[in-house]
């Protein structure tokens, strides 16, 4: 059978190594076909992640697209202008484009191909939703918002197959004059990859360890329910003083949290660390003794949202390292679903439902079903990953 050939536009891809890039990247790594990504060059790479591939991916770096400043006319109307060389310099046939929502520049550039070459099949990836993201009015000054938002519902209705990460997800952007559209809507989980993890080292102490990796915000999704948490469950319980702690990875906490530490009566239990390169979170992920993820917390009055509706990349990196999850999110939403199907313990917001969530990890009393972790395996996405491709190709 003839290996498939895609032009894939991806702003973000590997070897660099956030979450944008690396979600992507893991979805079509070990698929069926091969690859021409264009991407945008950058530094903070790592050119051992692209060894974990094995379809062929050849890469195309738009270096005059300003990264550091993505939301710009200037570096988009950059960014595209080379997708579109870069597609109509090749030198081979492709079957398909596939696109990668960040940023949701990436669809647009795909767009432009389509118009030109309506015969190829176009699939677009969205990792987040735009329209309805709830954290957009909270960032002062976000620019482009009407231009991202005209680029999300272009491609919803202008695109062969849209791949999206969760039901919460589709339900909430095919909503409205977008609802008849549903159909094309196909679910491709975020995954995992066992390879990728370095092995554990002997932490030298016998605390119990929580860890969470990964950004915070300044609202919403911030570090102050649980650090206040903290303090309520060693005032209710003070013999756990120093049996625990947790560790924050990532980039600085946010002025309200950094303030809410330094006011805890027991802030030697939480540590913030800094951030760590990709490979060595995976290996710190496997050398807690439980994971913390702290989802963002919405409600219907302030965000028109009875759920969350952001399935996290961490999340599946955290059930590749085989660890309990805690996990602060909303009753409704991906992680709840999937942390109740591997019986993890979720808390909401309440100091006194956080404080027990962390104790009972603290005390060995959850035994997560991994065998819930195995659906989100690399193995297995990628083959929902590759079916959902091939459904849009008429060979």
């Amino acid at each position: 059978m003839k290996k498939l050939n895609g032009f894939a536009v991806s702003w973000f891809f590997a070897p660099y190594i956030g979450s944008a890039d690396l979600d992507f990247f893991k979805r079509i790594k070990d698929t069926n076909f091969s690859y021409t990504v264009v991407q945008v060059a950058r530094d903070m790479r790592d050119d051992g992640i692209m060894a974990y591939a094995s379809a062929p991916i050849k890469r195309i770096e738009i270096k005059d697209a300003d990264h550091s400043k993505p939301r710009t006319r200037e570096a988009r109307s950059k960014f595209v202008e080379g997708v579109l060389r870069a597609f109509e310099n090749a030198d081979e046939k492709y079957d398909f484009i596939i696109s990668h929502s960040n940023e949701v520049v990436s669809h647009q550039a795909a767009a432009e191909i389509k118009k030109k070459h309506p015969e190829l099949p176009w699939i677009c990836y969205f990792g987040d939703l735009f329209v309805k993201n709830p954290y957009v009015k909270y960032i002062n000054g976000y620019p482009l918002i009407e231009e991202d938002c005209a680029i999300e519902r272009a491609a919803l209705k202008g695109a062969d197959l849209v791949i999206l990460n969760n039901e919460y997800q589709r339900d909430l952007m095919f909503a409205g004059d977008l609802a008849g559209l549903k159909s094309k809507a196909v679910i491709v989980p975020h995954c995992f990859d066992a390879a990728m993890y370095p092995p554990p080292r002997d932490r030298g102490d016998e605390k119990f360890v929580f860890s969470h990796l990964g950004t915070l915000y300044h609202v919403k999704r911030t570090a102050e329910p649980v650090l206040k948490a903290v303090d309520r469950l060693l005032e209710i319980y003070p013999e756990y003083k120093g049996r625990f702690e947790i560790r924050f990875y990532g980039g600085a906490p946010c002025d309200t949290d950094r303030a809410c530490h330094a006011a805890m009566r027991y802030s030697s239990h939480v540590n913030f660390l800094g951030p760590v390169a990709y490979s060595e979170s995976l290996r710190l992920m496997r050398e807690a003794d439980a994971l913390l993820l702290i989802d963002g917390m919405f409600t219907k009055g302030e965000d028109d949202l009875d759920c969350n509706p952001f399935f996290p990349g961490k999340l599946t990196d955290y059930m590749g390292a085989h660890k309990p999850i805690a996990s602060i999110t909303m009753e409704r939403g991906p992680t709840a679903d999937i942390m109740k199907k591997a019986k993890n313990l979720i808390a909401d917001s309440r100091l006194d439902r956080i404080a027990y969530v962390l104790k009972r990890y603290i005390d060995q009393k959850i035994n997560p079903d991994y065998s819930a972790y195995e659906e989100y395996s690399v193995e297995n996405v990628s083959r929902l990953m590759e079916s959902a491709i091939r459904s849009a190709i008429k060979v």
